[in-house]
């Protein structure tokens, strides 16, 4: 019978290890060497950096002394020709952010349909609806596409200044159905989001949406040029960095953010009351009622050579059940 042959023996079974173990400490070492033998080249690495934080979208020639978060704190110079961004020169805080829009609007040509304003506290772009979409879409365009790629640098230069960004899609009362006015307003606003969401434009927590319908007109609807004024879209930035004791500034606040008119919080110019609305014997309606004595009522004005008209105080003061009576 024959026999079986011998086993081997398994003991230099993973000696391929060892060769490949060896092989991968020589490619190390060579780097290595490589590497010391090079000169350390910090703005080489800093624009390496900004590629892979950018995904390659922007970087910045500029880097001297550069804060490698400049994606968010600011001061980001965008020169990628594609997104058409101006001439290259990105702003540096959040007032310069108006700027950047205006002259990105005059260098295009689109003072016709883009808008731009700004206040003590706040910035708005306003987008006509065309530069977006198509009558009655909310399916972003190639062109609409275009044009927030174009401004898109300069946000999010500036982002860590900015406390939010709303969106907000406005429709014309057309006499049509309300309701699907404000669904609409919110796809064409959610639409724009999702763009800018996209493109990592600003941190997500700054992100506002607003579906404003036919609520907020800003032209008569009586027209056709008012109609198409109203159908539009806005982008507004409120500043993170806030003087609260500015009365501008809480004035602004109050009217873009909260959607409060300013002029009835104003102590120099406060709300009037009904003065047949008072109580008898208020401090309210005893002023009130000289007020209106004196400057409507015909009554002499006081001079520097006379006092003033004599008023019957009774008016002012509240009756008793023992008048009543005696009445």
């Amino acid at each position: 019978m024959a026999k079986l042959p011998p086993k081997k023996s398994e003991e230099n079974a993973n000696e391929w290890l060892n060769t490949y173990a060896d092989m991968v400490t020589l490619l190390l070492t060579f780097f290595v060497l490589l590497f010391a033998c090079s000169n350390l080249d910090e703005t080489k690495l800093q624009l390496i950096f900004q590629a892979f934080q950018s995904r390659g979208q922007y970087l910045n020639t500029q880097v001297d002394n550069l804060d490698i978060n400049a994606s968010e704190t600011g001061g980001v110079t965008d020169e990628d020709p594609s997104l058409e961004g101006g001439d290259g020169e990105m702003p540096q805080s959040f007032e310069e952010l108006y700027q950047y829009f205006v002259d990105y609007i005059d260098e295009n040509n689109l003072s016709d349909s883009i808008m731009a304003e700004n206040g003590a506290a706040h910035i708005t772009i306003r987008f006509d609806d065309d530069v977006f979409f198509d009558g009655n879409s909310y399916i972003l365009k190639e062109a609409g596409r275009k044009v927030l790629n174009g401004i898109i640098p300069g946000i999010k230069a500036v982002q860590g200044s900015i406390q939010t960004m709303t969106i907000s899609g406005h429709t014309a009362d057309d006499g049509t159905d309300k309701t699907r006015d404000m669904w609409l307003s919110a796809m064409r606003a959610n639409s724009v989001h999702l763009h800018l969401l996209s493109k990592d434009t600003i941190e997500y927590s700054k992100y506002r949406l607003k579906a404003a319908g036919p609520n907020e007109p800003i032209e008569s609807n009586d027209t056709r040029e008012g109609m198409a004024k109203n159908r539009r879209v806005e982008i507004m930035f409120i500043k993170s960095d806030l003087n609260t004791e500015d009365p501008d500034v809480i004035k602004d606040i109050l009217e873009h953010d909260f959607g409060l008119g300013s002029g009835q919080f104003d102590p120099e110019t406060p709300p009037k009351p009904d003065i047949s609305k008072l109580p008898d014997g208020s401090a309210d309606k005893v002023i009130g009622t000289i007020e209106d004595e004196l400057n409507n009522s015909g009554a002499v004005q006081p001079t520097e050579n006379e006092g003033p008209s004599i008023i019957d105080s009774s008016a002012f003061v509240a009756g008793t059940d023992d008048d009543s009576e005696a009445e």
